[in-house]
């Protein structure tokens, strides 16, 4: 059985609310990615890595599971959870940074 993907919002936050906020096609396979780069100093998003080492520490979060209709393509799907990270980024305040996609 081929396990389904779950696409998403995520956030990496700190002790004290501080956050940044992502989203991803595969939300558990990046936050398995992030967490082991992270742990290794060799997370290519260099503000994100910063975060981490001065936090000692990161907690990851889905915030929003985002199932697409099956009709969309990667552009549309895409395009849909960026929509939906910036809502999120707006609700949760001054103290989140969007994280950069690179996927």
């Amino acid at each position: 059985m081929t396990k389904q993907l779950i696409s998403g919002i995520y956030r990496l936050y700190d002790a004290h609310g501080d956050s940044f906020v992502g989203f991803s096609r595969n939300v558990d396979g990046t936050r398995k990615r992030l967490m082991f780069e992270l742990k290794l100093n060799a997370c290519s998003y260099k503000p994100l890595q910063d975060f981490y080492n001065k936090s000692g520490g990161l907690t990851f979060e889905l915030l929003e599971e985002y199932t697409p209709n099956g009709v969309e393509d990667d552009i549309v799907l895409d395009a849909q959870l960026h929509a939906r990270m910036y809502k999120w980024c707006e609700r949760l305040g001054e103290r989140t940074v969007r994280i950069q996609q690179s996927e």
